[in-house]
């Protein structure tokens, strides 16, 4: 039983380090669109990672990246848009909706400051 227990352990921490190297241990990053901004308006991620953008505020929204390398389409109230984070994504997007005019939001790929 002890030799069985082993090789799961073993097995188990293979799979953690293969997970670890392959950056699986990627996070959701949450936005939310309201009227005239969104929140927060900066984000911190890595490749991998996923930006989800709510859409809180009172009408359609539609948001681009810079030099227009990707778009959302437009979000209805309530509805949401995922963005995959690569190493090429770009580090601004904007946004409007139909009664507000266009904002900005932006991302980054460094390490958040510490203190």
């Amino acid at each position: 039983m002890l030799r069985s227990y082993r090789k799961s352990a073993g097995a188990l921490a293979v799979a953690m380090s293969a997970l670890a190297a392959t950056g699986a241990w990627a996070e959701a990053r949450n936005v939310l669109i309201v009227d005239g901004a969104y929140f927060p308006s900066f984000t911190h991620v890595q490749p991998g990672d996923q930006v989800i953008f709510t859409n809180n505020a009172t009408g359609s929204h539609t948001i681009t990246g810079e030099g227009e390398a990707w778009t959302s389409g437009a979000i209805p109230v309530n509805g949401s848009y995922t963005l995959d984070i690569t190493a090429d994504t770009p580090g601004t997007f904007s946004g409007q909706t139909l009664e507000q005019p266009a904002f900005e939001g932006a991302i980054s790929l460094d390490e958040p400051a510490t203190q």
